[in-house]
């Protein structure tokens, strides 16, 4: 990595900081041009740089029951703000959807990956923090409108609880869920569905598990369309 990708590679860490964003943002756009004219800057490298910081800000504190990714809203700002911007959109258009789709398809293979280790009881560093990264991301994508419909209605609550019982991570992903985009999820989903995950998390949680706050949703949703839905849970 040269001397100007390091630079890029810091400014992101700054991005996410939540520190100075404007200031933060008009350095890598700025280090980026002059890359992009006077250097071999990879095509991919804003995608890169997002990816592989997308866990940056999640606290996390499974004892007490909170997930929160306080990093979220910058993440998703920072791609906005580079589709938008003429120096750095041309290599990065449709940069939202090829995140959405690459924490979808995680957040799926991880779920798969935790589920037979647990069965096992096999003492392996479970990707914890990626797939509740992921989950979070995916929610305020659907409530965007980033996520497909169909993925809304089919896949993703079902994904959860396609198995006999409900482990602890598809448990806490729910949780994380029904926080974030609960009224989008109510929107789209088969009710029958929705009542099954929360008949399913009310029986998940037994005297030593974490005490979660009430899953409250009440949420403007807007989609792509421009349509918006406020819902309670």
């Amino acid at each position: 990595m040269g001397v100007i990708e390091d630079a890029l590679d810091s400014a992101v860490k700054e991005i996410f900081s939540d520190k100075n964003y404007e200031q933060s943002f008009n350095f890598y756009r700025f280090w980026f041009d002059i890359g992009q004219n006077y250097d071999q800057i990879p095509s991919d490298q804003i995608f890169d740089a997002i990816w592989s910081r997308r866990m940056a800000g999640l606290k996390i504190d499974r004892d007490r029951g909170k997930l929160t990714h306080s990093a979220a809203h910058l993440l998703l700002r920072f791609a906005s703000d580079v589709e938008s911007d003429h120096i750095l959109s041309p290599d990065n258009s449709g940069l939202q959807d090829r995140l959405c789709k690459s924490s979808l398809l995680e957040f799926f293979r991880i779920n798969l990956e935790i589920v037979p280790r647990t069965k096992l009881d096999y003492r392996y560093e479970h990707p914890w923090d990626t797939f509740y990264a992921d989950a979070s991301l995916v929610a305020y994508w659907a409530n965007l409108g980033y996520v497909e419909e169909t993925s809304i209605r089919d896949h993703i609550l079902q994904s959860l609880i396609s198995h006999p019982k409900l482990y602890d991570h598809q448990a806490n992903a729910l949780i994380i869920l029904f926080k974030l985009a609960g009224a989008t999820f109510e929107a789209f989903a088969d009710p029958s569905v929705v009542d099954r995950c929360f008949e399913l998390l009310k029986g998940s949680y037994g005297r030593d598990t974490p005490k979660w706050e009430s899953v409250e949703v009440r949420a403007l949703r807007t989609v792509k369309g421009g349509h918006q839905a406020e819902t309670n849970f």
